[in-house]
């Protein structure tokens, strides 16, 4: 089940957030920086500040899944909508939680957006994912952490058929 995040979701939110990071970016960003990734009460504040971007997917009664999404930041004109995050915990891979969780944003924006971004570091695994369910590689963009410039590919996804 997929649903609006609420204020009380916040600390699963960061949770996932940041367990998701030192998995996916192990090995990209540096060690040291994963290592001190932690959840803790600033965290889970940034999360409550932006917690109408949020959405959750429930499974076995608790949060396994969650998307943020709005307004693209990329600088791409009004027509676009973003996904600025989307992670599931990793003993849920694989069961197509992602997938929904991107189309329930398609059909969250489509009467604002005509295309939703998304960004993913290209050494990231989840290129594949984007690709395999429709994303069109559109460019590249760049990801600041830390003064240290990363590459990004860009997809694209339309809203309307």
């Amino acid at each position: 089940m997929i649903r609006k995040a609420t204020i009380q979701d916040a600390k699963d939110i960061a949770t996932i957030n940041i367990r998701s990071w030192k998995q996916t970016y192990k090995g990209i960003f540096p060690q040291e920086f994963l290592d001190n990734l932690t959840v803790n009460d600033e965290n889970i504040e940034k999360c409550q500040n932006k917690i109408k971007e949020y959405a959750v997917y429930i499974k076995d009664n608790k949060i396994v899944g969650i998307i943020r999404y709005g307004k693209n930041k990329k600088g791409y004109d009004n027509n676009y909508g973003e996904i600025y995050a989307l992670y599931i915990d990793s003993k849920y891979h694989h069961q197509g939680i992602g997938k929904e969780l991107v189309k329930y944003v398609i059909n969250e924006l489509k009467n604002n957006y005509d295309y939703i971004l998304v960004s993913t570091l290209v050494n990231n695994p989840a290129n594949t994912f984007y690709q395999k369910i429709g994303g069109k590689l559109i460019g590249k963009s760049n990801f600041i952490l830390e003064n240290k410039s990363y590459l990004e590919n860009l997809y694209e996804f339309k809203t309307k058929e």
